[in-house]
């Protein structure tokens, strides 16, 4: 007799972009709700992306992202590429288990991100005539103290993450600084973070080749962010005082 596996009652989804195997589709599918399962009762929305990319300067194509949100630890989310599609599924989920074990039991992700560093998804070599925004976002920050903002960093597996500083209010911004997961924490109006329009930050972000610049509109005094996206792209980030836009801590999301 054949026995049937347990699966979780908590919601999976598996979103599968571009070409790929119906194979691969089918693996994904499968390897989502075991890791479900694992993931135990107070998981919930589990979401699994595939994406394989055509860009041939690209040498890991096959870019998997998962996400979940636990009870009373909030969403954990991880970003990871490989040459194949089964490989990036099978690294993906089994990083997001054990993020969210260390998150449950210890409250951060020691040093995961050093050894995740070699399987950073890849900037697209698109022309620079090419680029353009692809993503503009406005929202309005929820009030973080900057280690909570710092620990949204690393569990939501960003590079950035813009908040308004608990004891201030000021628009700010906490970062990886290095693989090992130093962070630093930058406010506008401290001189930290230089006022550019966003032709001279589209310039900066060009000439410097960084994965974002952080900057002070000249217009309204907010912080704005103008940030790589993994399609060689770019996405722009913005903050409003308008409630209705929608609340809470936004990060650079591709």
């Amino acid at each position: 007799m054949t026995r049937l596996r347990h699966r979780p009652a908590l919601d999976v989804r598996v979103e599968i972009r571009g070409e790929l195997p119906h194979e691969d589709a089918e693996y994904a599918r499968a390897r989502a709700l075991d890791t479900a399962t694992v993931l135990g009762p107070d998981a919930h929305a589990l979401r699994l992306r595939l994406t394989r990319s055509r860009d041939r300067s690209v040498t890991r194509p096959a870019l998997a992202q998962a996400d979940v949100e636990l009870a009373d630890v909030g969403p954990v989310r991880v970003q990871l590429a490989t040459g194949t599609a089964r490989d990036s599924v099978d690294l993906v989920l089994g990083t997001l288990a054990g993020r969210a074990g260390r998150l449950r039991e210890q409250g951060d992700i020691g040093f995961a991100s050093a050894y995740e560093s070699a399987y950073r998804p890849q900037f697209a070599d698109r022309p620079l005539a090419q680029r353009r925004i692809a993503r503009h976002k406005a929202v309005v920050l929820a009030r973080r103290t900057p280690e909570q903002a710092a620990l949204e960093l690393f569990a939501l597996d960003r590079r950035f993450h813009l908040f308004a500083d608990a004891a201030t209010g000021r628009d700010s911004l906490v970062h990886r600084c290095s693989p090992s997961g130093t962070v630093e924490l930058r406010s506008v109006g401290t001189g930290a973070v230089p006022t550019l329009d966003l032709a001279e930050a589209a310039r900066l972000l060009w000439i410097t080749g960084r994965p974002f610049v952080d900057h002070t509109d000249p217009g309204d005094g907010r912080a704005r962010v103008l940030y790589r996206r993994f399609d060689g792209h770019y996405g722009l980030i913005a903050p409003v005082s308008d409630g209705r836009i929608g609340a809470g801590t936004v990060s650079a999301r591709d």
